[in-house]
């Protein structure tokens, strides 16, 4: 049995299904708990975000499936929101965060080009080597260190309810063609960033979304990672950043054995009244 799957995306923002066709599958696949998180609203306009003007229709659409499908599944509503290393969330109202059953902190965007385009980690590995040549005179490392520096400095000052793809820097690292994970500068940047995050009450995901579109064969965060996380008893949900019904439970049998290989201690579910800690 699974349990449950928050990260997911709709037609709202770059999903390709509706919410209530995400909550109908959620059913079919025996999920308890779907949480539906959509891109949140941005400072500039994206294809991939919800637009502000929809913001009411979603938050309207997913309240109504709660009532609609009560006693058939639990559905949450959340968001995933954008955190800017130079803006933070100055572009998120609190009145919005309020509104949400809970929402997922992510980084995409480490830098500006020169005109302010933002760019972004969550891309391809040229698109990302021209961010850091642009921001960083090539020098990635320095990128990196910063990413997992602002990722811990925004869980510290925010504690989103969840922390998504803890190391989304990876996805298109293949060949160590951006930097080592076995490097000892690599595993102190993230440990650095779990010391922080072990200090607040936000989860961490395991998330699969990587595996369901074929850029890496492994969970976002790496296995020894996981470790870390274990050994600071930080909690973990597992997630599939689903952006489409057929993807809602992408590799879960696989990441359902690997916590209990790992012996995880403290794997969570969200609920209404909270996250709830499961035995596996």
């Amino acid at each position: 049995m699974y349990y449950s799957n928050i990260h997911t995306h709709t037609n709202y923002c770059d999903g390709i299904n509706s919410a209530e066709e995400m909550v109908l599958e959620a059913i079919n696949l025996g999920l308890k708990t779907i949480g539906i998180s959509t891109h949140g609203p941005l400072p500039f306009k994206a294809k991939w975000a919800v637009a502000d003007d929809q913001i009411d229709d979603y938050i309207n659409e997913v309240n109504m499936l709660k009532i609609k499908y009560k006693g058939k599944i639990e559905v949450l509503l959340g968001m995933e929101m954008d955190y800017f290393v130079d803006l933070e969330y100055n572009h998120v109202s609190n009145e919005l965060i309020n509104r949400l059953d809970y929402w997922i902190g992510s980084i995409h965007y480490l830098g500006r080009f020169g005109d302010m385009t933002p760019w972004t980690v969550d891309a391809s590995y040229e698109k990302f080597m021209d961010g850091i040549n642009f921001s960083y005179n090539g020098n990635a490392k320095k990128a990196i260190d910063d990413y997992y520096f602002y990722l811990g400095e925004m869980v510290r000052k925010y504690e989103p309810t969840v922390v998504g793809h803890l190391d989304l820097v990876k996805k298109t690292n293949r060949n160590n063609m951006i930097f080592n994970e076995k490097d000892v500068w690599y595993k102190e940047a993230v440990c650095s960033c779990l010391d922080k995050i072990q200090t607040t009450k936000s989860v961490v995901e395991i998330n699969t979304g990587a595996i369901a579109r074929g850029f890496l064969k492994e969970q976002y965060p790496s296995s020894w990672i996981l470790e870390e996380i274990n050994n600071r008893e930080i909690p973990i949900t597992i997630n599939s950043d689903a952006h489409s019904f057929e993807n809602l439970t992408c590799s879960f049998k696989q990441m359902y054995e690997l916590v209990k290989i790992m012996k995880i201690k403290n794997v969570v579910t969200l609920t209404k009244d909270g996250f709830k800690q499961i035995l596996l």
